[in-house]
């Protein structure tokens, strides 16, 4: 069975899977490099203040870039395009969305490995949770994405 050819219902499933693996791989990295420095990590937002500015900025830069690509590419789907090809652009759209946001996060856990401080723990707990709130669902697919009446009610058959 080609990958054009599935249900939508098979597109968030697949989805929802991909964005719990990359939302798992952040927290499996957080949680090992918490395990093994957990003797000598400290929380300070005073010291080594070019990795927190920088850290700082990567975040706020990655959340902006996920925002600003994810609309542009939702604004690229045709009115025209059946469900499947919507189905397989919005996927390709939050892809993107998460690996703008995902980034930023793995830099704040490298930073926190390099210098033992857990203030990017905090950093890297916020960019979990933008994950977990932009959690992909048929309700969000609905209204990022324009559907027309049929393609709406093939969606709620789902």
């Amino acid at each position: 069975m080609s990958y054009t050819k599935r249900q939508p219902k098979d597109f968030m499933k697949s989805l929802q899977i991909i964005h719990v693996a990359l939302l798992a791989g952040v927290f499996l990295f957080a949680a090992y490099v918490a395990f093994t420095a957990k003797g000598v990590l400290f929380f300070s937002y005073e010291d080594d203040k070019p990795f927190l500015f920088l850290a700082i900025i990567i975040s706020f830069a990655g959340n902006l870039a996920s925002k600003f690509l994810y609309r542009k590419l939702l604004n690229q789907i045709s009115e025209k395009a059946d469900l499947s090809e919507k189905a397989i652009k919005f996927s390709t759209a939050h892809i993107f969305r998460m690996a703008l946001l995902e980034f930023p996060a793995f830099m704040c856990v490298f930073f926190a490995m390099q210098s033992n401080n857990s203030f990017y723990f905090l950093l890297v707990a916020i960019l979990a949770l933008m994950m977990l709130v932009i959690f992909p669902t048929k309700y969000k697919f609905e209204n990022d994405v324009t559907l027309t009446s049929k393609e709406k009610s093939m969606l709620e058959k789902l």
